[in-house]
């Protein structure tokens, strides 16, 4: 009877193992796929970005739309970028569970609202460095239109997957959020505007 119950818990032990090694290759795969579209991304929005500087775009401050731009059957409102962090990352127009693997996206605002709110997942080249983000550091928005939006970080904090009115309507110029590890909580970046 013990030996039957100790081949169980090692047969049970050896499965656990092997899911959860399955899962890391599964993880480190998605972030490797992440990275690579990213990159890809960046080139093609700082393209066309760079193509609409040498237009003679006139910006209409009551039009509340940011412009998007379409790339690959997805529109992308601009990019974020956190120096301290190294990230340049593309963002999306619209959010949902299978576009956040692809890239950041806009979860809820406008820059020309003062209310951006950008969620991403925690892949190490998304938002997986937030550990490491520090009050008072740069955030640059640029959108479409070539427009860099300059913040700096104000608060960073831990809320809960619940505590989505702290994150709407917040007052916020700029809110930046991912999952912790496991999933549990959402590391939240507020950040203030420094200058258009």
């Amino acid at each position: 009877m013990r030996r039957k119950l100790a081949i169980t818990l090692m047969t049970v032990g050896v499965l656990l193992i092997g899911f959860a090694f399955g899962l890391l290759v599964y993880n480190n795969y998605e972030n490797k796929k992440a990275e690579e579209n990213s990159a890809l991304l960046m080139e093609s929005l700082r393209r066309s970005i760079a193509e609409n500087e040498l237009k003679d775009n006139v910006i209409d401050p009551f039009d509340a739309e940011m412009k998007t731009k379409e790339i690959n059957g997805y529109d992308y409102i601009g990019y974020v970028s956190i120096p301290s962090l190294n990230i340049d990352l593309p963002v999306m127009s619209e959010w949902d569970y299978g576009r956040l693997k692809i890239a950041p996206c806009r979860y809820y605002g406008s820059t020309k609202t003062d209310n951006l709110v950008i969620a991403a997942h925690n892949y190490r080249v998304h938002f997986g460095s937030f550990g490491r983000i520090k009050v008072g550091d740069a955030v640059i928005f640029t959108d479409m239109d070539s427009v860099k939006h300059r913040y700096k970080v104000d608060v960073v904090e831990q809320l809960m997957p619940t505590d989505v009115d702290k994150v709407k309507d917040s007052g916020d110029d700029l809110i930046l959020y991912t999952c912790t590890y496991g999933g549990a909580k959402r590391i939240t970046v507020r950040c203030s505007y420094v200058e258009k």
